[in-house]
């Protein structure tokens, strides 16, 4: 490693140069590592120095002597090792300067830019979507909810193989009145029976197969012509009931794209005010003479 980049890190001094931190006496002056505004230098890698100040706020109030030097020991290593590596870094690519300088003032222009945006919208953004605006949303842009495969609203369940009271368990399972499936899932709860519930909410039924062991490639197939499913090994009994589907191509229901409706109507909103502050800025600075451009406009 480069001669400059040189560790001159040790805990003893570093722990004393803390000083009120730790509760202990400081001698720092004397060795030239003190700093009237920044405190005792507790660390240095090549020119680079970590100041006590720099670290008193990192280490937790009423730690014992020996906890606050654990701490101060991991924050002081992990400075240490990432401003060796910083070295390293510039060191190997210190002939594209240029390019780092331009890339990091990019960023920080994109940085500001975003909190300047952010704080502006603040107040003018209206964060309210109603039930309506969904609404019209949705029905102005149906074709955009067309399902890429089947969604369903299923229950799933694992009772042991060969259980004598299985069939009891099916009809349950299968049957539609709710004190039914009420007492199937009280049954199933008590004896630790496993039990997945997608009746909720729609799901799609790629997700819903994965439970349980099931072969047929064509969900499509399946859901047009089945409700109820079941298969069984060594171990386990598994039963699918299929209680809504949507098919592949249909739309998908305006309650699963809410949450997303909202996200892009508020996008909308968002980049709609963001295009005002852009053109106000322009107009002003154009009114004020803050720009020239040199380049001829083209002929229309």
């Amino acid at each position: 490693m480069n001669r400059t980049v040189i560790t001159r890190f040790r805990i003893g001094w570093a722990v004393v140069c803390l000083g009120g931190l730790l509760g202990g006496a400081t001698s720092c002056n004397k060795l030239k590592l003190y700093d009237a505004d920044k405190g005792e230098v507790v660390a240095t890698v090549g020119e680079r120095e970590l100041y006590a100040s720099d670290v008193a706020g990192m280490i937790g109030s009423g730690l014992t002597r020996a906890d606050s030097l654990a701490a101060l020991e991991s924050i002081v290593d992990t400075w240490v090792r990432r401003e060796i590596k910083t070295a390293a870094a510039e060191a190997a690519i210190s002939g594209q300067g240029e390019d780092i300088e331009e890339m990091v003032a990019q960023y920080r222009s994109t940085l500001m830019t975003y909190r300047y945006e952010q704080e502006w919208l603040v107040d003018r953004l209206d964060t309210v979507v109603t039930r309506d605006q969904i609404f019209e949303y949705y029905d102005n842009n149906r074709d955009g909810f067309r399902l890429a495969g089947p969604i369903v609203k299923a229950r799933i369940a694992r009772i042991p193989a060969g259980l004598r009271q299985s069939r009891k368990l099916e009809e349950m399972f299968r049957s539609g009145d709710e004190a039914d499936r009420n007492d199937f899932l009280n049954i199933c709860q008590k004896n630790q029976y496993h039990t997945e519930d997608f009746s909720a909410e729609w799901t799609d039924f790629g997700t819903v197969v994965r439970q349980i062991p099931f072969s047929q490639s064509n969900f499509d197939d399946f859901l047009r012509t089945r409700r109820f499913y079941e298969v069984e090994d060594d171990e386990y009994k598994y039963m699918m009931a299929i209680d809504l589907y949507r098919p592949t191509g249909d739309y998908s229901p305006i309650e699963r794209e809410t949450a997303n409706i909202r996200k892009i109507i508020l996008n909308k909103r968002r980049q709609a005010l963001l295009g005002q502050l852009e053109d106000s800025l322009y107009r002003a600075a154009r009114d004020e003479r803050m720009f020239e451009i040199k380049v001829e406009p083209r002929q229309k």
